[in-house]
């Protein structure tokens, strides 16, 4: 017996890849219902952190809103700063009363490698609004220079061509 054909359909093919990032997500982040479930995700979160040199030292940002300072732990290690804390739901809300939930609770690591050239030392740590702010020395002979160029007169260009 034969069996009937099936059409391909180009949106059944988009569709299953839309499932599959979904699952991706939920198993990464964890799902909506999960949150509602315990009041909390129960995955870990990486808060969003940036770097930068300024004023001779190399500035590290993490943003951690909602996050209590007492609950921040700042190590730094040989070449190696690790970031450790919690972000606590802080209510406690009957599931029936949540209408849904973007924020991620629970417990975050970053760990990052940092630079041979800086002062470990004499690191610093501020948390102001939301956000901490780690400041570490620059070793001065590591600190970027500005290098000038020289910009050749317009004779020595024509003879520089003629040289070939």
């Amino acid at each position: 017996m034969l069996s009937r054909w099936n059409r391909w359909d180009p949106f059944e093919e988009i569709r299953a890849i839309q499932r599959e990032i979904s699952n991706l997500f939920d198993r990464v982040l964890g799902t909506a219902e999960a949150a509602l479930t315990s009041g909390a995700r129960s995955a870990e979160w990486v808060p969003p952190m940036e770097a930068f040199y300024h004023g001779g030292a190399l500035v590290l940002r993490c943003f951690l809103p909602g996050v209590d300072p007492k609950s921040v732990d700042v190590t730094v290690t040989d070449n190696v700063l690790t970031i450790r804390g919690e972000r606590r739901l802080g209510l406690d809300v009957p599931r029936d009363d949540y209408l849904f939930s973007e924020v991620a609770y629970g417990r975050f690591d970053r760990t990052l490698t940092l630079p041979q050239h800086l002062k470990m030392d004499q690191a610093s740590a501020r948390y102001e609004h939301g956000v901490l702010e780690i400041r570490i020395p620059v070793v001065e002979s590591a600190l970027p220079r500005k290098v000038n160029v020289e910009v050749a007169a317009p004779a020595e260009k024509v003879l520089a061509g003629a040289a070939r």
